[in-house]
């Protein structure tokens, strides 16, 4: 598992079904892509939230609460 610090809270997030710790209170697109080893340039991150799913841009912060889910998604390909 990896660990990205900013303080001291543990954050359980869950990138394509796998657990990462985190103590950052927000990440971008691209930080959480690359905790997973993907890189925005080949792969696109979806946060996902029941049946739905939001497109997180690689720039873009997301505020971390625990038990968050992304998947990483090949660019070009549908989801879902």
């Amino acid at each position: 598992m990896s660990k990205i610090d900013s303080n001291n809270n543990t954050n359980h997030i869950f990138v394509n079904k796998t657990k990462y710790d985190v103590t950052a209170d927000t990440l971008t697109g691209e930080q959480i892509l690359a905790l997973a080893g993907f890189t925005p340039d080949k792969y696109d991150l979806f946060l996902i939230h029941g049946n739905d799913r939001t497109k997180i841009e690689a720039k873009e912060s997301v505020t971390i609460k625990n038990g968050m889910h992304f998947h990483a998604i090949i660019k070009n390909v549908q989801f879902g």
